[in-house]
């Protein structure tokens, strides 16, 4: 199939960009931790982006590339700066996070357009790609917005649960059911014969200029309201949830915090535990912390006698 070929192509060395995204890294804050590892890949196409200021609120965003990481660090640039000018005293947070992210998408695919002349992308039938799953958080809510398959996971009390859904056929059956409807074609999993996931950034067909079939930059957006039963939400890309299940991560990551009380404790734990059952992928988690769990108690202290003493009382 001509995609192997193209992707085949990018290993050959397309991507000059790759050597710009950490391989591996850990760092944070007071509320937050975050954590990333090229793992076993040849190249490092994930990469995480923390801004304090964008229109009022705080970004955390995963980015997971494909067939490169051209179109991560166009998105990594961009999507900030485009989303502080559609969030900008907008009523309607959903549809300015949306328009943003088509907004960003247009600017991602010119730029690689542009680049296409270049001698490691002339034999080439599309661009590289990225997926992101990103949290802005402002007051007491925090919205997620979800394009592919990163995904972010809240963690309630000591209990896990999803909050965005992958966008990818072979996990996802409404995206599966939608491509189907709009007569794309699903082989192995990839969309138009191109890209293992249905919703992205990037991802044009360099001779046409055309998004590759089935290929939507339009996120799923949630609302999470922060109260006092939240205790951090995760992102991370498929590097993270391929290995782990949500609930695991959501025990370690509380371990962790219980332990140290550094949110870039919990970022490394899951990024490690993850490590441990593949490092097949990059992987990339991010941790944002809202109640710190109770350090366990302390045990209490035992006197210890010495050895004449010992003898003494046993006489």
């Amino acid at each position: 199939m001509w995609w192997l070929l193209s992707h085949l192509c990018t290993c050959l060395g397309r991507d000059k960009a790759a050597n710009l995204l950490p391989e591996e890294e850990s760092g944070g804050g007071v509320d937050y931790g975050y954590a990333v590892a090229k793992n076993e890949r040849a190249r490092m196409e994930d990469a995480i982006d923390i801004r304090e200021d964008v229109a009022g609120f705080r970004l955390f965003a995963v980015y997971d590339g494909h067939a490169g990481s051209a179109a991560v660090m166009l998105a990594k640039e961009n999507l900030p700066r485009i989303l502080g000018r559609y969030l900008q005293d907008a009523a309607d947070v959903e549809g300015a996070i949306k328009a943003a992210f088509q907004a960003a998408d247009e600017e991602v695919m010119q730029a690689l357009l542009e680049n296409k002349a270049t001698a490691d992308m002339a034999d080439l039938q599309t661009s590289s790609g990225t997926v992101a799953c990103l949290g802005l958080l402002k007051n007491k809510e925090m919205w997620i917005a979800n394009l592919g398959d990163c995904r972010a996971v809240v963690s309630n009390d000591g209990t896990a649960a999803a909050i965005s859904c992958d966008h990818a056929p072979e996990k996802n059956a409404a995206e599966a059911e939608r491509l189907k409807n709009a007569g794309v074609s699903v082989e192995a999993g990839y969309v138009d014969e191109h890209v293992a996931v249905s919703r992205a950034l990037g991802n044009v067909r360099l001779h046409s200029g055309i998004k590759v079939n089935g290929i939507t930059n339009e996120p799923e957006v949630f609302r999470v309201a922060i109260d006092d039963a939240v205790d951090f939400i995760m992102i991370g890309s498929d590097g993270i949830w391929d290995a782990l299940k949500e609930q695991f991560a959501s025990t370690h990551a509380r371990k962790a915090l219980r332990t140290t009380a550094k949110p870039e404790d919990a970022a490394v734990s899951i990024l490690q535990n993850a490590g441990r059952v593949s490092k097949a992928d990059n992987a990339a988690v991010v941790v944002i912390v809202f109640k710190f769990p109770e350090p366990l108690p302390k045990r209490p202290a035992v006197q210890r006698k010495s050895l004449t003493a010992l003898q003494e009382s046993a006489a």
